[in-house]
């Protein structure tokens, strides 16, 4: 599972997801108090328990693939957080989107609640 919001930055070939959009969110004269508290207490726990793969590198190409993250069905405490991030990124003007795949591409990194791949062609 996968969210996602509208917003394309700098070409991105793939919609960005919630935490690449965090910091817009929060200098967006539009955004909610209570959704931008909200979205600082998730980010704080998603600090604490979920890990940061350390497969990418920015300083690829611009053109260059890179991985994208998806949280396995097992991570239910992680994508309840998230949906919750939904709905606070929703009061702030930002629509999300959650997409699922059983095709996540090619696999890089995986650990007990996220897998990040390189997506074929076929996976959206």
């Amino acid at each position: 599972m996968r969210f996602v919001c509208s917003h394309l930055v700098d070409g991105q070939r793939y919609r960005l997801g919630l935490f690449q959009v965090r910091d817009y969110v929060r200098t967006n004269e539009h955004s909610e108090g209570w959704a931008l508290s909200l979205i600082e207490e998730a980010s704080l726990w998603f600090e604490e328990k979920l890990e940061r793969p350390t497969i990418f590198n920015y300083g690829q190409k611009k053109d260059a693939q890179q991985p994208i993250c998806w949280f396995k069905p097992e991570a239910r405490e992680h994508i309840q957080r998230m949906h919750d991030l939904k709905i606070a990124f929703e009061a702030c003007g930002i629509h999300v989107e959650v997409l699922r795949t059983r095709d996540v591409g090619k696999i890089l990194y995986e650990d007990e609640h996220q897998i990040a791949a390189i997506p074929n062609r076929f996976t959206f």
